[in-house]
């Protein structure tokens, strides 16, 4: 099921803020990100982003006022 801003979902009863840490090691894993971000702002809720990847990976795929980019290298190596 496809939600779309504008179908009327009540973002105050069940309004969520999401942070979302994900590793800017390569796009990998910042592009995989991406689908679940779309998804949870269009259900309502604001998305708080923590990584080290380039913003245009998220904004060249999300425009919206409820996403939020923080700049954090969270990378601690491979163990």
């Amino acid at each position: 099921m496809r939600i779309e801003e504008n179908d009327g979902v009540s973002a105050s009863r069940n309004h969520l803020v999401f942070a979302y840490y994900v590793t800017g090691h390569g796009f990998g894993h910042a592009t995989r990100v991406v689908e679940v971000v779309r998804n949870l702002i269009l259900a309502g809720h604001d998305v708080h982003v923590v990584t080290g990847a380039p913003d245009f990976v998220f904004t060249s795929e999300i425009q919206s006022p409820r996403l939020f980019l923080r700049k954090l290298v969270l990378d601690c190596g491979a163990v």
